[in-house]
Formats: structure tokens, C-alpha cells, sequence
């Protein structure tokens, strides 16, 4: 019960346009939905704002979910039955998700958490002048710059994540920088504000070299972890190199076992995951990593479920079903209004987000469901702008007034 205490502690205790026009009738039929009852990968980054972020690894036969949050020891759940979505749990946890969107469940108490990056994807590189930068589906990447009149380039990692501001906008904060912002376009290109231009290239560079990393190191029983301040990620120490040097000095400054201490040290990310220390540059025991920067959840492949219109907040019971949102990768949505489902294309650019009515089915709706059925449709024809702040979607009209407000779907 003791391993039960320490991660529920450590996951709990910080919580505390036009209008929609009329598609031709041979227009494209409604997006199909993710497949139900399956985790967004194998490996997903989950991030839960208001608590603590954690990994989840899903066995290849699906049957087991294995949760870790840094420095605590790894939780194995096993799959339970669920109506939809997927879930797994046993007497003292439970994680239960659709999509990219889940909570985590310990000890009675409840955080919800959405999949950060793009899990299951392979990582994608952008290169041009003097810059290049690699996107991993766990929502960290790294970089590689060469400034001018410098003989060797400068490294750099950190976490990637996603704004909607007009256009979707690529945001990087790192180590080195705080935060670099790029614009998406055509899918294959990142614009940045000075106005350089990254194009993807066709093979993945995952920018192998020396960086400067600092982050809580702590010895376990098989073997070093440490904990990436600017990623938030946990790697294993590769037992090679200075590795008995950080060791040792963490032998001699921990106050227990269980203590994790601030390293600043040179290395490199082996092929397996694992971490190369080359050096120890420098200990602080009382130092620690800053706080992570607030994320929020993607717009693309979650499910929304709309809690206002219009300013009205909707209620569950008397049959009514909270109408849903989801938008692809493709540029298509696929929505049901709590009657009837309907889907189409949509554009999101400088120019704002807009939503093209396709298809809908024809089911006759008993009130209130009919008139909740007739707001939304009208206030989602309406919307040109969306803004994201961690798991509440905001869409508004040309004159900025809030149309919807959606959450995402976590269970």
C-alpha cells in the first residue's frame, strides 16, 4: 500500500465567418471517428493541468496500461470492460479515456488529462537556414542551430505544443529560448515571426550530439533515473561514460534513498532512450526544475463536448444528450447536435476557423433536444475564431462573442 500513497500523492497533491453554407448533395459524408476502445498509441504523454503529468505504455495485445509519473515506482493496470472508449484500473486506480482526452482516477479523486503531441506518429524534421528542428509524438523535440560566426551549433530541447490563434501555430520552449513561435502551413512548413521558413523534410534527424541538461536525478535499483527539467520527460542513465560519476555524487549528497537531486550535466540520447552522461558539470541540492509552462489540449482529434451555447449553459437529464465536436487532420469535422450527426469540411488559417455544412441525418428530435439541436447548428455556422486555454475550447463569431464553449472528452 506504501507504492499506492507515494503516486497518489504525487499526482494529486498540486490539484487543488459567412454562415454555414449548404454542401452540394455530392458532398463527402461525415469524418469517421477514431476507433473507440482503443489508447491514442503504445506510448502516450499525458498532461493534466492542475496536477501531475504521467506516461502510460499500452502492451501491444492491449490487455495492460503501465503508468509512471517521475521518481515513483510504475503502476500496471489491466484492461477493464468498457461501453466505449478504454479503460483500465484495478481496487485503487483507474484510467478511463476516448481519444486523446482521459482522467486518471486515484483513491476516490479524479484529474482529467489530454495526450500530448501527436502519440503514435513518427517523429517529423524541419530544416532551413542555420536552423533544424524535430518534432517527437510525445510532444518534446530537439534542436540543432548554427549562428554566424560560431564554429560549433548550439543543441537545444524542450516541449512542443499547439495554439490556435487565427491559423495554428506551432509554439517551442526549450532550454535555450523561452518560447519560439512558427505558423503551419500546408502541413509541410513552419513560417516563424521573423519570417524564416522550415520545410519538412523526408527523413526523420533526431539531432544526436552533446547537450547541456539539468534535471532531478535519483539512484533506483535498476539503475539511474533522470528527469529532464525542459521536457519533463524520465530517462534511464546508461550504465557507461561518467555514469559512476553522477552516482557517486548523488551517493554522497542524498539525504535517503527516495531523494532526487538537481544535476546539471553534458550527454547525449542514446538509440534505446536511455541517456549518456559524457560529464558532470555541476550539483545543486536545494535547486530544483521551474515549474512546467501551462499546456492546453489539441484541437485536432479530440472530442468536444459542449457545455454552453450562446452563453446558456446546457444540463444533463430528461434525455438530452450534450452535443460533440471533432476535427481531423484532413480538414474535415464530424459533430453530433445530441439527435442527429453531421460533418463536412472545415478551414482554420490566418483568415480565422470556419465550418462547412455537409450531410446531416434527418432524425425527428423531441424537445428540448430539437431546439438545442437548431442553437448549435446555427452558433457553429457562425464561428471565425477559436481559442484553447487546457481542456475548454472557446469558438466565437466575427464580432468576438462567445458562440460555444466545449470541454474535452475525457471519459
Amino acid at each position: 500500500m506504501k507504492r499506492f500513497a507515494i503516486l497518489t500523492l504525487a499526482l494529486l497533491s498540486a490539484a487543488a465567418g459567412t454562415a454555414m453554407g449548404q454542401a452540394p448533395s455530392l458532398a463527402p459524408p461525415p469524418a469517421a471517428p477514431r476507433e473507440e476502445g482503443q489508447p491514442p498509441g503504445p506510448e502516450v504523454r499525458y498532461v493534466c493541468p492542475g496536477a501531475t503529468d504521467f506516461s502510460a505504455v499500452f502492451s501491444k495485445a492491449g490487455d495492460l496500461a503501465t503508468i509512471t509519473v517521475a521518481g515513483q515506482p510504475e503502476i500496471e493496470l489491466p484492461r477493464q470492460r468498457s461501453g466505449s472508449g478504454f479503460a483500465y484500473g484495478d481496487s485503487y486506480y483507474e484510467l478511463r479515456g476516448r481519444g486523446r482526452e482521459a482522467t486518471l482516477t486515484a483513491a476516490g479523486r479524479a484529474m482529467r488529462c489530454h495526450a500530448a503531441g501527436r502519440p503514435g506518429d513518427p517523429p517529423r524534421t524541419f530544416a532551413g537556414p542555420g536552423l533544424t528542428v524535430t518534432l517527437f509524438p510525445d510532444g518534446t523535440f530537439r534542436l540543432r542551430e548554427t549562428r554566424e560566426g560560431s564554429d560549433a551549433p548550439t543543441l537545444d530541447l524542450g516541449q512542443w505544443t499547439q495554439e490556435v490563434d487565427g491559423g495554428v501555430r506551432l509554439i517551442l520552449r526549450g532550454g535555450l529560448v523561452a518560447r519560439r513561435a512558427f505558423r503551419e502551413a500546408n502541413g509541410n512548413r513552419l513560417i516563424g515571426d521573423n519570417g524564416d521558413e522550415l520545410v519538412q523534410t523526408a527523413t526523420a534527424d533526431k539531432i544526436d550530439g552533446q547537450f547541456r541538461l539539468e534535471g532531478l536525478y535519483r539512484d533506483a535499483q535498476d539503475g539511474g533515473l533522470f528527469t529532464e527539467c525542459f521536457t519533463g520527460r524520465t530517462y534511464g542513465v546508461a550504465q557507461k561514460g561518467a555514469e559512476p560519476d553522477l552516482e557517486h555524487a548523488w551517493v554522497q549528497a542524498a539525504p535517503s534513498r527516495e531523494a532526487l537531486l538537481f544535476f546539471q550535466i553534458i550527454g547525449r540520447f542514446a538509440d534505446d532512450g536511455e541517456i549518456e552522461v559524457e560529464r558532470v558539470a555541476n550539483l545543486k541540492p536545494n535547486a530544483t526544475c521551474p515549474p512546467p509552462p501551462p499546456r492546453s489540449a489539441a484541437l485536432r482529434g479530440t472530442e468536444w463536448r459542449v457545455l454552453e451555447i450562446d452563453g446558456n449553459r446546457l444540463a444533463f437529464g430528461d434525455g438530452l444528450r450534450r452535443p460533440t465536436l471533432t476535427l481531423d487532420d484532413e480538414g474535415k469535422f464530424s459533430a453530433s447536435t445530441g439527435c442527429n450527426s453531421l460533418g463536412g469540411p472545415y478551414t482554420l488559417d490566418p483568415d480565422g476557423l470556419r465550418f462547412i455544412a455537409g450531410p446531416m441525418t434527418l432524425a425527428a428530435c423531441q424537445p428540448p433536444s430539437d431546439a438545442v439541436e437548431r442553437r448549435f447548428i446555427d452558433a457553429l455556422g457562425a464561428v471565425k475564431s477559436a481559442q484553447i486555454a487546457a481542456t475548454t475550447l472557446d469558438l466565437k463569431d466575427a464580432s468576438g462573442k462567445l458562440r460555444l464553449r466545449l470541454e474535452a472528452r475525457g471519459r
